[in-house]
């Protein structure tokens, strides 16, 4: 499936950065620039944002929560499709985190940032000297520059009441430490991220050409010996065989139910059928409902197992149409299915 965003939201995002990146490092009237803000705004935030994109990437699929409210509870989007969404939007933040880099840099360039730090309830140098020392931990070893000292903390400490008592010539010296910051917290989780996208993007094609190649294979040694007419065997010589009641109700014996729940449920049900690889199948079909594109598939995707597969029909009502029998029929000997007489 091609899953494609309108180009516009790529510039728009890269410009949108741009716009968060100016109004954090605007300067406030007591003439300082609030570090502890810009820093939430520019890495806290992101990295929490991207832990929570990578959970929920990994996470167990299920319906999207808003069609729990409406009466679209079978609707289930493709993994392959959820994949592409998650891409296309680690591809748009990624765009806003380098706006965001790009505003940081000129300004850098053009205009004398000076930055100050203060809080309501952290009131001690040392706690922070602490925070940013764990913060930084990523890269002490090979940007010793980007790692704050207790003197630079000490010194750009901000008092509302007397905002000029502390010394305040080297307050630009905090650039390097959110410049990293925005690289390690912001941009590279999201990189990450799209990597990982890319990789199960690939598996993903690479398993559906393997599953494909294969059941074109089986298609292929099918057609080569298909018989001219329709195979028939009595039903007792299936007694043994597996059943797989299609949108029948009440079956009056055991076997799976599928076509009546929801897509989750009877996808989840059939998979763990195919896991145990039955030797045999019987689909057993009420004479009133029509052949399904849906059961094709499923039939298909047993034939790709070497599962010897046969039809009986369920339900025998007499106000069922008279042709419907031949359809059945008809759709029997296109999937290769014996058909069962009692």
């Amino acid at each position: 499936m091609k899953f494609q965003l309108p180009l516009w939201l790529y510039p728009l995002a890269f410009l949108f950065g741009i716009l968060i990146g100016a109004a954090a490092l605007r300067y406030t009237p007591d003439g300082r620039i609030n570090l502890m803000l810009v820093w939430l705004v520019w890495a806290g935030l992101p990295f929490v944002g991207a832990c929570v994109s990578g959970w929920m990437m990994f996470r167990k699929q299920q319906v999207p929560w808003i069609l729990r409210f409406t009466g679209l509870q079978h609707w289930q989007l493709d993994p392959q499709v959820q994949l592409k969404l998650w891409l296309k939007l680690h591809q748009l933040w990624c765009l806003t985190a380098t706006g965001v880099l790009a505003a940081f840099l000129a300004l850098l360039l053009f205009t004398d940032l000076a930055f100050g730090w203060s809080s309501t309830l952290v009131d001690d140098p040392q706690r922070i000297y602490q925070l940013t020392q764990l913060i930084s931990v990523h890269w002490q070893a090979y940007w010793p520059a980007a790692v704050p000292d207790l003197t630079l903390i000490e010194n750009t400490r901000f008092i509302r009441i007397a905002p000029s008592t502390a010394d305040a010539g080297n307050a630009g010296d905090w650039w390097p430490f959110l410049l990293a910051s925005l690289l390690i917290y912001n941009l590279l989780p999201r990189v990450l991220l799209m990597l990982v996208c890319l990789l199960q993007l690939r598996h993903r094609t690479v398993t559906q050409l393997s599953v494909s190649a294969q059941q074109n294979a089986v298609s292929a040694d099918i057609n080569c010996f298909s018989p001219s007419e329709l195979q028939q065997q009595s039903c007792s010589a299936w007694q043994d065989a597996e059943r797989v009641f299609w949108e029948v109700s009440k079956p009056s014996a055991d076997g799976l139910v599928l076509g009546l729940g929801s897509w989750e449920q009877d996808q989840q049900q059939w998979q763990m059928l195919l896991k145990r690889r039955p030797a045999r199948l019987v689909w057993c079909v009420d004479l009133r409902r029509s052949p399904l594109a849906e059961m094709a598939d499923r039939i298909q995707q047993a034939s790709a197992q070497g599962v010897q597969q046969a039809l009986q029909i369920w339900e025998q009502d007499l106000d069922a149409p008279s042709h419907a029998r031949e359809s059945w029929k008809v759709f029997a000997q296109q999937h290769q299915l014996i058909w069962l007489e009692a």
